[in-house]
């Protein structure tokens, strides 16, 4: 069905619009109950990208501390191993792209769940580095499954307002983020860091088991896959990719190193950093949905833009030390980590169809998750070469500031384009 968008902020879009299912899944129907089946799929989807993209990628920052008193020696050995978690994050990205042409979503956000149980399991057990990075791998890769798969499933299983919907999922990550920030104080409470991994492996094989059970049971092909054949990158994607990993490449690094650089370079208690960086989590949660709000009226270039400043600026403002201050770069971080992917999701829903959507969304995952994997090794080199732990964040401030240079230039030329036959005619 042909469907013409003239979303405030938008302009009008023309795009092949499939129908709002998906294998495997109960969409809304317009009745009270497909409504309310549509929300408890959404909120279901949430919760794996809450656990899968959020709790088990991003407790290892916190559990560094207790980490490196046991089995990391070093800030570079920490480094290296987030470097190895976002090498599984890319190995996910790429094999999720190519699994996408021939398997439904929800076979990727199973198996993304999966590999997540998996590398959880392996780090509770984990007695050396090598089993560290080994858990930390599949965590990754699960992660990048998931988070392949969640906004494109949303849109389909709440078609009545896409935006929100992957708003929603985006913000979603906060949760997990939130709950990830309280780790180091389960720590001496459990028997040790090894016991908080098991016990965030059963959370998530809980909800995998959750989404079997409500989600259907046997995923399918897609039988529209071939349908983003027709899709080609554009400058727009082009340089939207380029800040973006440049984005990935700093916020990868400072979600790393938040409370180790607080607790060693500013002097700062555990229970201290870790509180501050919770904040990160509860900004992520409602980031997303204010972030896809304002980008409908203000266009959403523009807020995607200012989002990618402040995330630059919020680095230097975490190298301060200073406590207001890294509490508002804090909120500014979290914010924009859900913010940005709403919105890049949400404009890549309305210039293009759901299956090349998932295309477009699947190739940026890979520069991303180049820049993921790129930046806490080189945090930790530089760390450990300055003697100083803020030296990662400036890094990450230089490192985002440049990448977002030619999306800048670019919006500005289309604009300027946009506004010459105006003049011309005055």
């Amino acid at each position: 069905m042909q469907v013409r968008g003239s979303h405030p902020g938008r302009g009008a879009v023309t795009e092949q619009r499939s129908s709002p299912t998906t294998s495997g899944t109960t969409a809304s129907t317009g009745d009270d109950g497909g409504a309310r089946t549509g929300v408890a799929a959404l909120v279901l989807l949430a919760a794996c990208t809450a656990l899968a993209q959020g709790l088990a990628r991003y407790s290892f920052g916190p559990l560094l501390l207790p980490m490196r008193e046991d089995v990391i020696r070093s800030y570079a050995i920490g480094g290296l191993l987030a470097t190895v978690h976002m090498a599984g994050y890319l190995v996910g990205a790429v094999a999720g792209v190519r699994a996408s042409a021939r398997v439904a979503p929800l076979w990727l956000i199973r198996t993304g769940m999966a590999g997540s149980v998996a590398g959880l399991a392996v780090l509770s057990f984990s007695t050396g580095s090598a089993m560290v990075g080994a858990g930390l791998f599949l965590t990754g890769m699960g992660g990048a499954l998931v988070w392949l798969a969640a906004p494109a499933v949303a849109v389909q299983v709440y078609p009545c307002d896409p935006g929100r919907a992957i708003a929603i999922i985006a913000s979603s990550m906060g949760i997990g983020i939130t709950l990830g920030s309280v780790v180091p104080a389960l720590v001496p409470a459990v028997g040790g860091w090894r016991a908080v991994w098991g016990i965030e492996a059963v959370s998530v094989l809980v909800v995998l088991c959750v989404s079997l059970l409500l989600l259907g049971s046997r995923p399918q092909v897609s039988a529209r896959a071939e349908e983003s054949g027709g899709w080609r990158p554009d400058r727009r994607w082009i340089w939207t990719v380029v800040a973006f990993a440049a984005f990935s490449f700093g916020i990868g690094t400072g979600m790393t190193f938040f409370v180790a650089a607080l607790r060693d370079g500013a002097g700062w208690t555990v229970r201290r950093a870790g509180a501050t960086y919770s904040m990160i989590g509860v900004a992520m949660i409602a980031g997303g949905v204010i972030a896809e709000r304002l980008s409908r009226s203000l266009g959403r270039m523009p807020v995607l833009v200012a989002q990618f400043v402040l995330a630059a600026a919020s680095m230097f403002m975490v190298a301060t030390g200073m406590g207001p201050v890294v509490s508002v770069a804090a909120v500014i971080i979290g914010t924009t980590m859900s913010g940005t992917a709403a919105v890049v999701s949400a404009d890549l829903h309305d210039r293009y169809s759901p299956q090349q959507m998932a295309a477009a969304f699947g190739l940026m995952l890979i520069p991303l998750g180049i820049g993921q994997m790129l930046g806490p090794t080189a945090g930790g080199w530089a760390v450990d070469l300055a003697g100083d732990p803020f030296t990662a964040f400036m890094l990450c401030g230089a490192v985002m500031g440049a990448g977002l240079l030619p999306l800048v230039i670019h919006g500005c030329r289309r604009t300027r384009r946009a506004q010459t036959p105006l003049i011309t005619g005055r």
